[in-house]
């Protein structure tokens, strides 16, 4: 029985896993993409400008995703860490070991929200950078 429910929690865990670094992985490369974008065009093609309208149509792409990835990536680092919290308490309470909740990676200070936050600023700012220094 003990057996079982750890398997069915360790799935759970793995899907969560697997699922946190796909947004993370989607996001990243869409505001990658949009940064280079714009910052190869506005350097590479003479006399390419982008219009107020277009950067603020991108602004809003980019708060966007970066918005709806921060939600997404946080509801499934609940979903972790009430995983996490299950599986410690069988281990406490059926196992008797206590060490687990000393291991467990989810109370780390940075991680994917920050990192996916951080991408959005910089693809915010290669968006009007040549707007604001022109």
């Amino acid at each position: 029985m003990i057996s079982q429910i750890l398997q069915t929690l360790e799935t759970q865990l793995n899907h969560r896993l697997e699922k946190l670094w796909r947004v993370f992985n989607w996001c990243s490369s869409i505001l990658i993409s949009i940064t280079a974008g714009v910052i190869i065009a506005t350097r590479a093609i003479d006399k390419f400008g982008l219009y107020k309208q277009d950067r603020i149509l991108i602004s809003c792409i980019i708060v966007i995703v970066t918005v709806y990835a921060r939600l997404w990536i946080q509801e499934n680092l609940q979903f972790e860490r009430n995983i996490r919290d299950q599986i410690a308490k069988v281990f406490e309470e059926e196992i008797n070991y206590y060490q687990l909740k000393i291991l467990r990676p989810d109370r780390a200070k940075f991680g994917y929200k920050d990192v996916v936050l951080l991408l959005g600023l910089v693809a915010l700012a290669a968006t009007w950078m040549d707007y604001f220094l022109k």
